[in-house]
């Protein structure tokens, strides 16, 4: 059997498992070019190890193996079909990590931006670029838990569909104008070129700002006017805080108020 592999010779060549082989011969995918009758010993011819390879491939990629046995029924030119399914595959994964490392990017900014006024108390000013926040209005009372996070998920969920990248900070947001309020619950989202009627634009502005631990029967109407005094034009944002130094127990908003504000300016 010169011209042959054993089964662990042939193993060695691509650092995988001698029962992994063995599970790939009894799905069908693979099997041994030669097995001897008697000793069952199973010997592999190396240019088997380019249908190992696609094995492989399909593993790296999440395609179940059971769907290897499929391309493979289909007789020729299965390989073909594969790998070019496999590219589709690829290319989604890539574009996935992409979004996955710019949302990663976009928590760390905030972290540092967030670290860089830890320390402050009361009330401070803060400049603040430009952001896209996915909206939903938001009726009712704001502590109310299982109604939050029944259109927090909702709103999620929606983002995903229409390829909306939700990121944190998430909160909930406030806009006055002409005597009227307006309260959403709201995601940041990464820039995106979806045009949806929930998406808004948050000006880019010098914000007053403040640091508060949450109270769970806080009234945020009368914690404005009483803290930020009364303005017909104004945006605020109660904004969810990522902070390493959190108690246990203890969670942390940013409220953040832009007098002067219009819904035009969105």
């Amino acid at each position: 059997m010169k011209n042959y592999l054993t089964i662990g010779e042939f193993a060695k060549l691509r650092n995988v498992n001698v029962n992994s082989l063995l599970y790939y011969e009894r799905l069908g995918i693979l099997k041994p070019m030669y097995t001897d009758p008697k000793t069952k010993y199973r010997y592999y011819a190396p240019e088997q190890l380019s249908s190992l390879d696609i094995i492989l491939l399909c593993i790296n990629l999440d395609i179940p193996l059971k769907e290897l046995k499929k391309y493979q029924d289909e007789g020729c030119y299965w390989q073909k079909k594969m790998l070019e399914d496999g590219k589709h595959i690829a290319e989604e994964k890539i574009r996935n990590m992409q979004t996955d490392l710019k949302k990663i990017e976009y928590a760390m900014k905030c972290q540092y931006d967030q670290d860089e006024y830890a320390d402050c108390k009361g009330i401070h000013k803060r400049k603040i670029n430009q952001r896209l926040f996915i909206t939903e209005e938001y009726s009712g009372d704001l502590n109310n838990i299982a109604k939050f996070g029944r259109i927090s998920t909702g709103l999620f969920d929606y983002a995903e569909k229409r390829g909306i990248s939700a990121v944190t900070p998430t909160g909930f947001m406030f806009e006055f104008s002409g005597g009227a309020v307006t309260q959403y619950l709201f995601y940041e989202i990464l820039p995106t070129k979806t045009a949806d009627t929930k998406i808004m634009k948050i000006p880019k502005g010098i914000y007053s700002c403040m640091q508060i631990e949450f109270e769970p029967e806080m009234n945020y109407f009368e914690f404005l006017s009483k803290n930020f005094g009364a303005s017909e034009k104004r945006i605020a944002i109660v904004s969810n805080l990522i902070r390493d130094r959190l108690k246990i127990d203890s969670r942390y908003n940013e409220i953040q108020v832009l007098d002067g504000y219009s819904p035009t300016d969105s």
